[in-house]
């Protein structure tokens, strides 16, 4: 439903109702107008449409299209870029419906060309590599921002080149080029402190918080979420704030503060409530969804998801709808439920291919109107020599069938990339359900069969063998409980509820732990297992982490090492690591097996130990992907017969405390 402001009114009816206004003076409207250029009029109704459209979008394009029809009817073709970009980016960004805003700023693209408005050309090539992005056409988007920023630094137009710098930014976050996007994103900011503009410098602010949020900075994220939200916490400014709450819930979440995300999200949607965001309620329903999954309150996550995806579909943004998708995905994986979750991923591949197709149809559009922009760009310079223009024309030809030769090859390995997660999520599956119904069963068919005559020798009275079963009953329980663990904490690890929480630990204390905990298994090996911590200091670490990747390392060494073999574990700094060793004697590895033992794409069947122990060859998977949860980097070396150096580095933060 249209809303009217009262100064709406007046332009409505200084429009549309020329005579029916009269001021006790018995003039009429025409008459008070009658010494005022029409293009002023058009002006004026362009520039109220452009400073209502935070706080009344419907109101805003009302009055853009009644400047609109007026230039058109009196011929006013030099204000039809700048009229119909204003349009485009209300549709756009306040509307959210892009498909009606690709009609307007293709218009305003070809009239720039007409009327050689460089500045609202340049703006142009901007709101199409936003509304690309919006839609997550990320080629398109690029090639756009790229055509906009040159165009802007060429004719040094400053407010100009910081929208470009920061779609450019945009962009490359979502290509996952962080440090790039920071970098324009800075210099976006430069130029807006130049200018004074704390507006601007406060919504540079907000990307870049996200930016670094996506890098799993957390503090500097919330840092510049509270920078933004300080600076844009207008009236007119309630989307910005929106948007920085939900940053901000977002870091409370990966914080595991569920009752300050839930918090927050829920600001969130009432800021948005409050302007009909539609477009902002999609990803504060996805982040409550999250935070209920891990209450484990199913049904009310799953609810939050369902409003995402309608209001997803209604607005018919592609991206979002993947987003949900994959969402889904997550959400039952947070739950356990695999089947489920891998159904989700199915089903987001299959809409990702469905939209994948319908961006192809955009390149293939966009080329089409490329060639259209061209012919007019041909009609207004007829004065230019026509051998000169045919090979400008053949020029951009050339250049656009490369565009969409990249375009086309880069979605083809992005697609080819999520065929592979696919691949390892199934594999991970298959190898579940293997751990669950073999490897697993086996110490469980011991602790019975061991158990059942134990039973029987005691009632026979005989205590040797008894004492000898016994013995045999104990040895299957612990390998039965290691296992499990290594089970658990490769589920736990899958479904990213391990948490980051570093302390300051003192290796002492950590490796005396350790030596307490494997004297009885070492001796029994006749392995002589010693630990030598060099670091003088206390390290901030996460304790529970690091311990589970050291036994993982160690009890891997005791079962691939001789009697009388050697492991030893040290703790060491430099260059400003910690550097973690776990060296053996044992009987090393084949470098077939060296080169895929990290392999994500595939499991590696556990070996039997030399005195015959069982594993899941879960394993390394589990110490991979506790390194890479704790910011390190894990090497290995090996040689058959010769014994096997793992190398563990971390970044050093000392203590002397």
């Amino acid at each position: 439903m249209i809303k009217f402001q009262p100064l709406l009114f007046l332009f409505i009816l200084l429009g549309f109702a020329p005579d029916a206004f009269s001021q006790s003076g018995g003039k009429t409207v025409n008459e008070l107008f009658s010494d005022v250029e029409i293009s002023k009029k058009v002006k004026f109704l362009g520039d109220e449409c452009w400073k209502l459209r935070e706080l009344d979008s419907d109101s805003a394009l009302v009055l853009g299209e009644e400047a609109l029809n007026l230039a058109i009817k009196h011929d006013l073709q030099k204000e039809f870029p700048r009229l119909y970009g204003f349009m485009g980016v209300i549709q756009l960004h306040y509307m959210y419906r892009p498909k009606e805003s690709l009609h307007y700023l293709h218009s305003s693209l070809e009239q720039s060309v007409k009327q050689k408005d460089s500045i609202q050309l340049a703006f142009a090539y901007n709101n199409l590599g936003d509304l690309y992005l919006f839609t997550g056409n990320i080629p398109l988007s690029l090639k756009f921002s790229e055509q906009s920023l040159e165009l802007f630094t060429e004719i040094n137009y400053s407010v100009g080149k910081s929208y470009s710098n920061v779609n450019m930014g945009l962009v490359h976050r979502e290509k996952k080029n962080y440090n790039l996007a920071l970098d324009y994103f800075n210099e976006a900011i430069v130029i807006w402190e130049e200018m004074g503009e704390e507006i601007g410098i406060g919504a540079v602010y907000l990307e870049m918080a996200k930016t670094y949020e996506d890098m799993e900075d957390l503090d500097i994220a919330m840092l510049y979420y509270q920078k933004s939200l300080q600076r844009t916490s207008g009236e007119h400014l309630v989307r910005y704030a929106a948007f920085c709450l939900h940053g901000m819930a977002n870091i409370y979440y990966k914080r595991n503060n569920l009752k300050k995300a839930h918090e927050y999200y829920q600001k969130g949607i009432q800021r948005n409530l409050e302007r009909n965001h539609e477009f902002g309620l999609i990803d504060d329903y996805i982040g409550l969804a999250f935070v209920y999954a891990k209450q484990n309150r199913r049904e009310e996550g799953e609810m939050y998801l369902e409003k995402a995806m309608d209001i997803s579909r209604t607005l018919g943004l592609n991206s979002k709808i993947l987003k949900v998708n994959k969402s889904f995905a997550n959400f039952y994986q947070i739950l356990n439920d695999f089947k489920k979750s891998t159904e989700c991923y199915n089903r987001f591949l299959h809409q990702y291919d469905s939209i994948f197709s319908i961006q192809q149809f955009e390149i293939i559009t966009e080329m089409q109107n490329g060639f259209s922009v061209q012919k007019s760009l041909l009609d207004t310079e007829e004065e230019l020599d026509s051998q000169k223009t045919q090979e400008i024309y053949l020029l951009v030809i050339i250049l656009l069938v490369l565009i969409i030769a990249g375009v086309i090859y880069g979605r083809f390995i992005s697609h080819r990339n999520l065929n592979r997660k696919l691949s390892e999520i199934n594999q991970s599956k298959d190898k579940l359900f293997s751990v669950i119904s073999h490897d697993l069963k086996n110490p469980f068919n011991s602790l019975i069969g061991f158990s059942e005559l134990l039973l029987s020798e005691i009632e026979n009275r005989n205590y040797e063998k008894s004492k000898r079963f016994a013995t045999y009953l104990n040895q299957a329980s612990v390998e039965g409980l290691k296992l499990l663990t290594n089970l658990l904490h490769w589920s736990l690890s899958q479904t990213g509820r391990i948490q980051y929480n570093p302390e300051l630990v003192n290796f002492n204390d950590l490796f005396t732990e350790l030596k307490e905990f494997y004297e009885l298994e070492s001796k029994d090996y006749n392995v002589n297992l010693s630990f030598e911590n060099l670091l003088q200091d206390k390290v901030s670490v996460d304790f529970n982490i690091l311990r589970i990747i050291i036994i993982n390392l160690v009890s891997n060494a005791l079962k691939y090492t001789m009697e009388g073999g050697v492991i030893l574990v040290t703790a060491s700094s430099n260059d400003n690591k910690v550097k973690i060793k776990v060296r053996d004697t044992g009987i090393g590895m084949s470098k077939e097996r060296l080169n895929s033992i990290f392999d994500k794409g595939t499991f590696v069947e556990s070996k039997k130990g030399l005195r015959d122990e069982h594993g899941t060859g879960l394993g390394l998977n589990i110490v991979d992907e506790l390194v890479q949860i704790h910011k390190g980097e894990i090497k290995v070396k090996s040689e058959e017969g010769k014994g096997t150096t793992f190398e563990l580095e971390f970044p050093l933060n000392l203590s002397n405390m």
